[in-house]
C-alpha cells in the first residue's frame, strides 16, 4: 500500500511524538509523518502536492493558516488539535473556516486517528475526482471554460511569486462551420478531437489546453523566457494542425489562427491578458492560412475589413449587445394584435441599431448563431411571460430558427430546459423556418419538427412561395400557418399576377385549415383586398416597424382606438 504523507505542524515537539507512535501502529502500515514546528513558507508547504492531510496545532496563526489553505487549496483535508472539545458554536466557527476535523490532546486513540486520517484522505481525493470531472470538456478531455479560468488564475499566481511570465494562446479554427454543414457534427467532432490531441503533443508538460467553444481553444504557457519562446510553441501547433485530415474519403485542409499575450507584459489581471490574446487572434484570422499574431499596443484592424466586423460580433456577444425587437401580426378579422416576429437587432455602441442583414452571415462563418439562436428563445420565451403579465396571454411570439439550429443534437434538449426554467407556454411559441432549411435534410428536419410539437410548440413555413414551393411540405410536416412572401404583396391589388397568386396560396391554405400570414403589408388597399380574400393574419408597417416589446402596450392601445373610430364612423 502507498504510504500516505501526514504533515503535522505544532511548535510542542510532544504533539510530533504521539503522533509518531500513533500512526506508526496503524496496521498495514500506510502512514508517513512530516513533522514541522513552523512554516517559513505556508502557501507552498500547503500546495505540496505530496501532503495529503495536516494535523494542525491549534494556535495563533490557525484563522491565517485555514484561510491560507481556503483559498487556495480547499480540497487539503486539515484536522486541528485542540487542548478540549469545542462547544457547538466553537465547531461551526472551526467547519466555516476550513477545518474538516478536531482531535483533542490526551484523547487519541490508535484506530480513531487512523479512521479519521483514512476517512479524510478518501474524501479528499473523491473531490478531486468530482472537481475534475466538472473542470474537463467531454469531448475532448481538455479543460473547460471553467477550468481553464481557474488553472489561470493560478498560473498567474505563480507567476507573480516565482517572477516569471504567464503566456496565453487563443486559437481559432478558420471556417470550421463549413465542416459541420458539409460532412456532419459527427465528423466536426472527430476534428475537434483529433486537432486537440495534435496541439498536445506539440506543448510541454507545464502547459495545459482547453476548449472554450466549439472551435475555440486556449493555451495557457507557464515559465515562458520571452515573446519568441511563445511564438516557436504557437508555431509548432499550427504546424501540427496544418496537416490534412481525412474525412469520408477525402483529405480536408484546416486553417486556424492563434493569437498570444504575455502576463505581465501585455496584461495586469486575468481578464485584460485574455481580451488581449483574443485581440491577436481576431488579427491573424485576417490573415489567410495558419497565423501566429502577438498582441501588441499598436494592433489595427483594417477599417473597411471583415476582420472588423468579426472583432465586432465577438465583442457584441460577449457584452450582450444582440436584442429583439417584435414586429406586430394583426388579425383582420377582429382587428387586434394576434402574434409577433421576434427579429434581432444589434445595439452598436457607435452606430446604434444594425438589422440582420448586415451581420447574421458573418455571424454563421464564425459559429456564433447556434449561441445568438439559443439567446433569441430564451429571450422570446421571457417576452410571451411579459405579455402575460400585461394581459396578452393569447398573442404568439414567433422565432425564425436556421438550419445550423435545427439539425443541432442539442437543440430539442436546450429547448426544453428553456420552457422548463422559463414557464414559458409552449403553445403560444412558434418557430418560423424556410423551405431551404426543410430540404437541406428534410427527414432530419421532420423528426425534429415532430418531436418539438409534442412540446406544444407550433411552426409556420417562411417567404412561402418563393422557393421549391413544395406541397408535400404541407401535408407531411406540422405547418400551422404560411406566410406569404413581401414581393407577392408588394404590388397589391393592381398587379393581376400577384393578386392571383395571393388568392391561390390563400384559398389552397384554408382548405388545408392552415393559417396564411401575408408579410409586407404597407398600405390600406393592400390590407383591404387582402381581408376581401379571408387572409387571416397580416404584417408590416402598414401597423408598426419591429418596435421594443416596452412600446407593445401603447401600440395594442392605438390600435383598440383606431378599430373604435372604423366601427363608429
Amino acid at each position: 500500500m502507498d504510504l500516505r504523507t501526514i504533515l503535522a505542524i505544532s511548535a510542542n515537539k510532544t504533539d510530533h511524538l504521539i503522533l509518531a507512535d500513533c500512526l506508526d501502529r496503524a496496521e498495514p502500515s500506510r502512514f508517513r509523518l512530516n513533522s514541522k514546528t513552523a512554516l517559513e513558507r505556508p502557501l507552498d508547504t500547503l500546495m505540496d502536492p505530496a501532503i495529503d492531510a495536516v494535523i494542525l496545532a491549534a494556535g495563533p496563526e490557525t484563522d491565517y493558516l485555514l484561510r491560507l489553505a481556503q483559498k487556495h487549496v480547499p480540497s487539503l483535508p486539515i484536522i486541528l488539535l485542540r487542548d478540549n472539545m469545542p462547544d457547538s458554536e466553537q465547531l461551526r466557527q472551526l467547519r466555516d473556516s476550513g477545518a474538516q476535523d478536531y482531535l483533542v490532546r490526551g484523547q487519541l486513540q490508535d484506530p480513531m486517528l487512523h479512521r479519521l486520517l483514512d476517512y479524510s484522505i478518501e474524501l479528499k481525493q473523491a473531490r478531486t475526482t468530482i472537481s475534475e470531472l466538472s473542470s474537463r470538456d467531454a469531448l475532448t478531455g481538455a479543460l473547460n471554460r471553467a477550468g481553464f479560468r481557474a488553472h489561470l488564475e493560478r498560473a498567474m499566481q505563480r507567476s507573480q511569486r516565482y517572477r516569471f511570465k504567464t503566456g496565453l494562446l487563443y486559437l481559432n479554427i478558420d471556417q470550421f462551420t463549413n465542416i459541420n454543414d458539409h460532412y456532419g457534427e459527427q465528423n466536426g467532432d472527430a476534428v475537434i478531437q483529433a486537432l486537440s490531441q495534435r496541439m498536445l503533443s506539440k506543448l510541454r508538460s507545464s502547459d495545459s489546453i482547453a476548449r472554450l467553444g466549439g472551435d475555440e481553444f486556449a493555451v495557457v504557457l507557464e515559465d515562458v523566457g520571452t515573446p519568441a519562446d511563445m511564438a516557436r510553441i504557437a508555431d509548432k501547433m499550427l504546424q501540427a494542425i496544418a496537416a490534412p485530415y481525412y474525412l469520408e474519403g477525402q483529405h480536408v485542409a484546416i486553417d486556424a489562427s492563434i493569437g498570444g499575450a504575455l502576463f505581465a507584459d501585455d496584461a495586469a489581471n486575468m481578464s485584460e491578458l485574455m481580451d488581449h490574446a483574443r485581440s491577436a487572434m481576431l488579427q491573424a484570422k485576417a490573415i489567410p492560412g495558419c497565423r501566429f499574431v502577438a498582441y501588441s499596443d499598436h494592433l489595427q484592424f483594417d477599417m473597411q475589413g471583415s476582420s472588423t466586423l468579426a472583432a465586432e460580433l465577438r465583442v457584441a456577444a460577449r457584452h450582450n449587445q444582440f436584442e429583439l425587437h417584435y414586429q406586430p401580426r394583426m388579425d383582420l378579422e377582429r382587428g387586434r394584435l394576434a402574434g409577433l416576429e421576434a427579429l434581432l437587432r444589434w445595439n452598436h455602441p457607435q452606430r446604434g441599431l444594425i438589422c440582420p442583414g448586415e451581420f447574421i452571415a458573418e455571424c454563421e462563418d464564425m459559429g456564433l448563431m447556434k449561441t445568438i439562436g439559443y439567446q433569441v428563445i430564451q429571450h422570446a420565451c421571457c417576452a410571451l411571460n411579459w405579455l402575460g403579465d400585461q394581459h396578452m396571454d393569447d398573442v404568439v411570439v414567433a422565432v425564425n430558427i436556421s438550419f445550423s439550429q435545427i439539425q443541432d443534437d442539442r437543440f430539442i434538449a436546450a429547448v426544453k430546459d428553456t420552457l422548463q426554467r422559463t414557464g414559458a407556454n409552449p403553445a403560444l411559441l412558434e418557430f418560423e423556418l424556410t423551405e431551404t432549411t426543410i430540404l437541406k435534410d428534410p427527414a432530419a428536419i421532420k423528426a425534429s419538427m415532430h418531436e418539438l410539437m409534442q412540446l406544444g410548440i407550433r411552426f409556420s413555413l417562411d417567404d412561402f412561395g418563393t422557393g421549391f414551393s413544395q406541397l408535400t411540405h404541407l401535408t407531411e410536416l406540422p405547418i400551422s400557418a404560411i406566410k406569404v412572401d413581401a414581393a407577392f404583396v408588394r404590388d397589391l391589388p393592381h398587379n393581376v399576377q400577384q393578386a392571383a397568386v395571393c388568392s391561390l396560396i390563400i384559398e389552397m391554405a384554408r382548405r388545408l385549415e392552415i393559417e396564411v400570414i401575408a408579410e409586407g403589408v404597407e398600405n390600406h388597399e393592400q390590407v383591404s383586398f387582402l381581408r376581401s380574400q379571408n387572409c387571416e393574419q397580416v404584417q408590416g408597417f402598414y401597423y408598426s416597424k419591429a418596435i421594443p416589446l416596452q412600446q407593445l402596450p401603447r401600440f395594442v392601445q392605438e390600435q383598440r382606438f383606431k378599430q373604435r373610430e372604423r366601427i363608429s364612423s
